[in-house]
């Protein structure tokens, strides 16, 4: 298999350079870092109906249009409201819908619930055998943060074990890999510290933390260097493996709890300005037709332009509130994203631990179309028959065998034909 050489590239770069530092990994702006992961979902639902509020101003400012006319010619602002008055009815009913999915997975029998309760018992079970305690932590935050420092102690094991072995390459790597799954564990855990279950900083540390390429390479460690691995070597990988199988279940378990939990706020969420902004928008369907609305001026607009414009981005209050919920959780599905030892975040070419796929597929071949390559050309030495010499070849015999096939035919109809 090819590696990534001696974990240089260009100017001597090396993994150890902090290239895949885990603050490299989320690399965005406080704004966008706030808009998609930190910020309170009502505050950032606020803040996205007020810059929709200001473009609609700005725009009327720019290219003002006579609300007055539209009312007296026209219904297409009753028609608008109309629609948005049905969207708001049928989020409603997405709502419900929603709702019952998340009952769904929690209604369950009481046999289903003992076994639930039985399989978190036995994990937490094999977690205190692992972490040598008596009893693991019941916090989401303190049980990752516990297994991490197990990961980190274990590290230093393979590690130190390492360092004695006469391999220079697998202690090269053992030091790149080890480097690397040190600081990840470490600031991962600084992450979690103090940290409450429902917050974002429970989650982030799935954020942060590539457990499946750090299972993947210790894997493929254990199996490349097999046959050189000395007995603490090989303990000290295998304990490393499963430590990390224990934290990547535990992470992908509380953030599925993660997710009903925000399923569930999101629901409640949409209820709570769904309903108002029904009642608002028939209200404001009446008073439209009705021309109950004062219309003086306010500078540049009418006071009816800023009630249309304040109205309208009322009336898109549920899908914004949707809209903050949605992104939050497509980010952090899109960030969290992992599939064991299967690594789905890409990697720096000069990753030393990296496997490549070998041979290129292009050359993949069946085994005849390998035997037929291999197989030196042959040349035909059989001698042709001289002339007037008789032909014991195969072509000679079946032409005989034609021949008299073709003779016997003749005889055969001669002496069954009818004398005349």
């Amino acid at each position: 298999m090819a590696e990534g050489g001696d974990g240089r590239e260009g100017g001597g770069r090396s993994l150890a350079d902090g290239d895949l530092r885990i603050t490299d990994r989320v690399r965005r702006s406080r704004v966008v870092k706030w808009l998609l992961f930190t910020g309170d979902r009502s505050v950032v639902a606020v803040v996205l109906l007020g810059g929709v509020l200001a473009s609609f101003v700005l725009l009327a400012l720019a290219r003002p249009v006579d609300i007055e006319q539209l009312l007296s010619e026209t219904t297409t602002l009753q028609d608008l409201f109309l629609a948005l008055l049905r969207g708001a009815i049928l989020v409603v009913s997405i709502v419900t819908s929603i709702s019952s999915i998340v009952l769904s997975a929690e209604i369950a029998d009481i046999t289903t619930e003992e076994e639930r309760v039985d399989a978190s018992l036995e994990f937490r079970r094999r977690a205190e055998e692992m972490i040598e305690a008596e009893v693991s932590p019941g916090r989401p935050a303190d049980f990752l943060q516990t297994i991490l420092h197990t990961v980190y102690t274990q590290t230093l094991r393979l590690q130190s074990a390492a360092m004695a072995s006469d391999d220079e390459a697998f202690r090269t790597e053992v030091e790149a890999f080890a480097d690397d799954v040190l600081t990840d564990a470490k600031v991962t855990a600084e992450t979690l510290d103090g940290a409450q279950f429902g917050t974002f900083r429970v989650l982030s540390a799935g954020l942060h933390y590539d457990y499946s390429w750090q299972l993947n390479t210790a894997r493929r460690l254990e199996q490349q260097y097999d046959e050189s691995l000395t007995d603490s070597q090989r303990a000290a990988l295998s304990d490393l493996i499963d430590t990390l199988k224990f934290f990547g279940t535990g992470r992908e378990y509380f953030q599925s709890l993660y997710y009903k939990r925000e399923m569930a706020r999101l629901s409640s969420s949409l209820l709570y300005v769904s309903l108002p902004v029904i009642v608002f928008i028939s209200y404001l369907i009446l008073a439209l037709d009705g021309n109950i609305i004062p219309n003086a001026r306010i500078g540049r607009l009418s006071t009816l332009s800023v009630f249309v414009l304040f109205a309208y981005t009322v009336s898109l209050a549920p899908y914004v509130v949707l809209t903050a919920h949605v992104i939050r959780l497509a980010a952090v599905t899109l960030r969290t994203l992992s599939a064991g030892p299967f690594i789905l975040r890409p990697r720096p070419q000069h990753d030393v631990v990296d496997v490549e796929v070998e041979p290129d597929p292009n050359q993949w071949d069946r085994p005849e179309e390998a035997n037929d390559r291999n197989r030196p050309e042959e040349t035909d030495n059989r001698s042709q028959p001289e002339a007037g010499e008789p032909d014991h070849s195969g072509a000679g015999d079946r032409g005989a065998d034609v021949r008299s096939g073709i003779s016997d035919d003749s005889d055969s109809d001669e002496s069954g034909a009818d004398p005349q």
